[in-house]
């Protein structure tokens, strides 16, 4: 399987892999939703290149890549554009963190 920079596989990679680790994984719905691909998440899963992985007690499962496509991604991604780190949600703007008062002063 030969995969380029513009094509919905590189992209669905590209997504996977700029993920923190920890939270690394989407559901086949919402890469469905964003990619309207299916048959690229499964031409990916074929490769080797993404996995489903299950929950420890219960249904449901979210796409990760394996190290196969970790690299791929890496040796794509090398020398054009970095990719964009991953940005958490934001709420309001206008929200301000409430300072924390420590344990011992509750």
């Amino acid at each position: 399987m030969s995969i380029e920079q513009d094509s919905v596989h590189f992209r669905i990679l590209e997504r996977l892999c700029g993920m923190p680790k920890p939270v690394r994984g989407i559901s086949g719905a919402m890469l469905e939703r964003h990619f309207d691909a299916t048959w690229a998440v499964e031409e990916l899963a074929a490769a080797g290149l993404i996995v489903a992985r299950g929950w420890a007690n219960g249904p449901g499962a979210v796409w990760i890549p394996t190290a196969a496509g970790e690299a791929l991604h890496h040796e794509l991604s090398e020398g054009s554009r970095e990719s964009p780190p991953f940005q958490p949600v934001r709420t309001s703007a206008n929200s301000v963190p409430h300072p924390r008062t420590p344990p011992d002063q509750r």
